[in-house]
C-alpha cells in the first residue's frame, strides 16, 4: 500500500473541529482529507471547522479545489470554515487564485478559536 504523502490529526473543541494537516497536499487520495472532515462536522452542534496548516509543506491546485469544495458543502450547512498557520507560499498560491477573500485566515489556533466563541454567542 502506497504511503499518504500528508498525516491528519483532529480534534474537537467545544462546536469546533480542528483538523491539522501535515506534509503535502497533492495527487493521490485527497478525498480521504474531504471524507474525514465532512464526517467530523455532521454532528449539528459542530458549527466551526478549523484547518491547521501550520505543517502543512505543500498544496497543489486538486489541494486547495477539495479545500474549496468543503468549504462550499459546509457553507449550504451554515458552517463556517477558517485557515489558521498558512504559510506565506500557501498564502500566495491562494491569492494568485483569487481566493484569499473566500476564507478567514487566523495565526493562529487561539486566535479561530477566540473569533467563533465570541460569534457563537451572538
Amino acid at each position: 500500500m502506497q504511503e499518504l504523502p500528508y498525516e491528519i490529526e483532529q480534534e474537537k473543541v467545544n462546536g469546533t473541529v480542528i483538523v491539522q494537516i501535515k506534509g503535502r497536499m497533492e495527487s493521490g487520495p485527497l478525498d480521504k482529507i474531504t471524507q474525514t472532515i465532512l464526517d467530523e462536522m455532521i454532528a449539528p452542534d459542530r458549527k466551526f471547522l478549523v484547518l491547521d496548516f501550520s505543517e502543512l509543506r505543500y498544496i497543489s491546485s486538486l489541494g486547495i479545489r477539495m479545500i474549496l469544495d468543503v468549504k462550499m458543502s459546509l457553507q449550504k450547512k451554515s458552517k463556517e470554515v477558517a485557515l489558521v498557520g498558512v504559510s506565506s507560499s500557501i498564502s500566495q498560491v491562494f491569492h494568485l487564485l483569487g481566493l484569499s477573500g473566500a476564507f478567514q485566515f487566523y495565526d493562529s489556533r487561539q486566535d479561530a478559536l477566540k473569533y467563533y466563541e465570541e460569534n457563537s454567542k451572538k
